[in-house]
């Protein structure tokens, strides 16, 4: 009886807190009407806002509340709250660097439950883009995406004919043309020069607009639903994507995001439409989130000091993003702009083979056909599989399937290890792991250049995470937590020179991980 009254209150909880959120993303389509660029609207209870002024927060605190950002400096959301039924909403509409002459919405920042924002841009160093100005152009000209070489054109230019320009880039070689919302760039001496025009702005230098640099935190403790964790959201038109400084570490944003502080020293970013590139020179696609370790300087108290490498998005992560694309077409729908779907292929499962292995007993682990193996791999005769070699498992779970040809152990060529790869081990974690950012040590060769991780679900056998080390360094920050593992994982380590491996630790024995 007692068990039976436990979960039915624990799911009488659940079910009143979704309802809560569910209330609260849906009312900012009722309160965000008519949202124009460089302004935030007032969600849903409770959202603290400061302003540099000092003066305007007194008219921002009901829903359906409106205020310009020119002046903003925070916004915070508040977390769940049942008995007051507080579950803070904001949604931010930035002008960024778009012409005047752009239709639809600006850059969307959606921010829920205990979350918040800093502003980092001094309000005197904002940029601001005018109203373009008339010009002609004096030869036939090619529009291109970009300024610069990168050869992407989008039309051409008839000699004479008339032009919207807006802003240069910032070699001043380029300008950049907004005639009926459309943007592109033309080579500026192919324009005609007017004196007005040496007062546009330059895209790329000193270039900032509110919340072009910014510092990200949401509340890392569990909420009492899953549905109640914190959001924050960011969203580009798909032809505008949009450089932004995230917690002092650039990144080139084309799509839709979102982030969540996972510890007090980690930051997770996931990508659900488009891709986002890093500073690092690393490119986060759709589907797949990175973590940012999270160190203090005297600038900022969570700064990123990088970012790890890119990993299949959690189940969990995929969900949160779908709630908050949810909620910005209720926004797209009410004000007439285009709405966006997530939908992107699930990552590639991949095996690394290992001792033994052969392609009947690893189909039968996936429950998945030889055949179908065989093929998404290229695999040719003789059927000679290599220890570490990775193998990109086809439709796992859809049913075994054998072939006669194939014998039932297909030999695994184990690569030869020299005496310098005697000492590669596993050192930390042996025996667990949590299920935040952690240190994983081994101990290096010194043949290899380069190390890769892998980690396993062990559960599945599944491949939820492979890591490579910059250079010969024995250690990596990874979050297991952030992986998509059960209850148990398995790791290993290979050795890589030229771009090969050279030799590898095997594998760990199974162990858990836990939330700290």
């Amino acid at each position: 009886m007692f068990l039976f009254l436990t979960t039915s209150y624990v799911a009488a909880q659940e079910s009143s807190c979704s309802a809560l959120v569910t209330r609260s993303l849906a009312e900012i389509e009722q309160h965000c009407a008519d949202f124009a660029r460089n302004s935030i609207c007032y969600g849903y209870p409770q959202v603290d806002v400061a302003f540099a002024d000092g003066n305007s927060a007194a008219a921002f605190s009901v829903p359906g509340d409106r205020a310009r950002i020119a002046d903003l400096a925070r916004v915070r959301t508040s977390a769940l709250d049942e008995a007051q039924s507080h579950w803070g909403v904001a949604l931010l509409n930035l002008g960024a660097n778009f012409p005047q002459t752009y239709e639809g919405p600006g850059l969307l920042v959606l921010q829920a439950g205990d979350a918040e924002v800093v502003n980092e841009i001094d309000p005197s160093r904002v940029m601001a883009i005018g109203k373009p100005l008339s010009t002609v152009a004096l030869v036939e000209a090619t529009r291109f995406k970009l300024p610069g070489v990168i050869p992407e054109p989008l039309g051409t230019l008839a000699a004479d004919e008339l032009l919207l320009v807006d802003a240069y880039d910032n070699s001043g070689n380029w300008l950049r043309v907004v005639n009926d919302g459309m943007v592109s760039w033309v080579e500026s001496e192919k324009l005609a020069r007017l004196k007005a025009m040496q007062a546009l702005p330059r895209i790329g230098v000193g270039e900032t607009f509110p919340f072009q640099s910014l510092s990200l935190a949401t509340g890392s403790a569990f909420p009492e639903c899953s549905d109640a964790e914190p959001i924050i959201a960011i969203q580009t038109p798909e032809d505008m994507p949009v450089n932004l400084t995230v917690n002092g570490v650039d990144i080139h944003i084309g799509s839709m995001v979102t982030f969540q502080q996972v510890h007090r020293n980690a930051l997770s970013m996931t990508v659900h439409r488009g891709e986002v590139t890093t500073i690092f020179g690393g490119t986060v696609r759709a589907g797949e989130s990175v973590l940012g370790i999270l160190v203090a300087t005297a600038e900022r108290e969570s700064h990123v000091l990088e970012w790890s490498g890119a990993l299949p998005a959690a189940e969990g992560e995929n969900a949160r993003g779908q709630r908050a694309q949810d909620a910005l077409n209720r926004v797209a729908r009410v004000n007439g702009w285009d709405e966006h779907e997530i939908a992107y292929e699930p990552p590639p499962v991949i095996h690394v083979v290992g001792p033994g292995e052969g392609l009947y007993r690893i189909a039968t682990w996936y429950d998945t056909s030889v055949a179908e193996i065989i093929e998404a791999n290229q695999l040719k005769e003789p059927l000679i599989l290599y220890r570490g070699q990775e193998l990109e498992i086809p439709n796992p779970g859809s049913g075994f399937a054998g072939l006669r040809s194939v014998p039932v152990a297909v030999p695994v060529v184990t690569l030869s290890a020299s005496d310098d790869c005697a000492g590669l081990r596993l050192t930390s974690p042996l025996a667990g792991a949590p299920g935040s950012a952690s240190a994983f040590y081994w101990d290096g060769v010194p043949a290899a250049e380069q190390y890769l991780v892998n980690i396993y679900d062990h559960s599945s056998n599944a491949r939820v995470g492979n890591l490579t080390t910059g250079g010969s360094e024995t250690t990596l920050t990874i979050a297991i937590g952030q992986l998509g593992v059960g209850g148990e994982f398995r790791w290993e380590v290979h050795a890589l020179a030229g771009g090969s491996v050279i030799c590898s630790t095997g594998m760990s024995q199974p162990m858990p991980h836990w939330s700290s």
